[in-house]
């Protein structure tokens, strides 16, 4: 399968790609050893009692849960703000908000500093339904948001690869009723598979090599396949970007900000903010195990039959 990529250095072969297909690869954007570090300390935790994350796929914080094949099976919530575990958060904001990405991000937008608003890790695949990001999240005005999907390993085909449909971007763009919470999620889920079906969309599959970063747009419609063979991981981060002269979408005022390891981008949240989200993945994990609480939203593809 032909895949098209580019280098840091064909900004405008980039911004035409872009364009056109509402996304784009960027070829080995993250050197390999920055993220052998992150790989080694994801090691290290799977098996740490204490450690616990919000999960993104059930929006519920947990511990790690392992596969046969030891892989994490749910995707971690803004782990960057994992502040009870430094040296993890720290190797995450630090592949996250690299330089390379800071400039493609700029690239894209045509501005210089740009704020994180999320962001993702997988040890395996989630396998995630179709969506476009504008109904969870996107910038004021809507369309200025930029995502980035890095690849840790070299993917497989058959370990559920993230996947876009080309050309989606130009296409109907489905807003959320309500912007104060996400009532309308099971209506907005069968109207997506409606508009691929009746648009006739293309899916493409994307087993990147390591270091590979894809860039899309926020209505680009996108997901991830199941994994079909759980020997294989498909480690990896993702990660939500808008110029940061706007504010996000949704939101009743813009968010305090403070800064990352890079002065090009910021974080939502005053520098205090990861504690003390921190500190309340703990409360929730508690609480939750007391009151036998399960997920409100799963983003998991296997919960949906008519999920293509």
């Amino acid at each position: 399968m032909s895949i098209a990529k580019f280098s840091v250095n064909q900004p405008k072969e980039i911004q035409q790609y872009y364009r056109e297909q509402g996304y784009v690869i960027i070829c080995k954007a993250l050197k390999l050893d920055k993220i052998d570090v992150l790989l080694d300390l994801v090691e290290q935790k799977k098996r740490d009692r204490l450690f616990v994350f919000n999960s993104q796929d059930t929006h519920i914080p947990t511990r790690p849960r392992l596969t046969e094949a030891g892989f994490i099976e749910n995707s971690m919530l803004n782990p960057a703000n994992l502040k009870f575990s430094p040296r993890l958060s720290r190797a995450i904001e630090s592949c996250l908000v690299d330089p390379t990405v800071a400039e493609i991000l700029s690239v894209l937008s045509g501005d210089r500093a740009h704020v994180m608003i999320q962001n993702m890790l997988f040890d395996k695949s989630t396998g995630t339904i179709e969506h476009q990001d504008h109904y969870y999240l996107d910038a004021d005005p809507p369309g200025n948001m930029v995502a980035a999907w890095y690849a840790l390993e070299n993917i497989q085909e058959d370990a559920g690869c993230f996947f876009v449909l080309p050309g989606s971007h130009r296409g109907r763009v489905i807003s959320r009723a309500n912007a104060k919470n996400f009532s309308d999620h099971e209506d907005y889920r069968k109207e997506i598979i409606t508009l691929i079906h009746n648009s006739d969309y293309q899916y493409k599959a994307f087993p990147l090599e390591k270091g590979d970063v894809l860039f899309w747009h926020p209505y680009t419609i996108h997901g991830a396949y199941k994994n079909t063979n759980p020997q294989h991981s498909r480690k990896s981060l993702t990660a939500h970007f808008y110029p940061a002269q706007y504010k996000p979408l949704y939101a009743a005022n813009a968010p305090k900000l403070h800064a990352s390891i890079n002065p090009r981008i910021l974080m939502t949240g005053d520098a205090i903010a990861p504690y003390v989200d921190s500190f309340k993945t703990y409360l929730r994990f508690v609480a939750n195990a007391l009151r036998g609480r399960g997920p409100e939203m799963v983003m998991r593809r296997e919960n949906y039959e008519e999920a293509a």
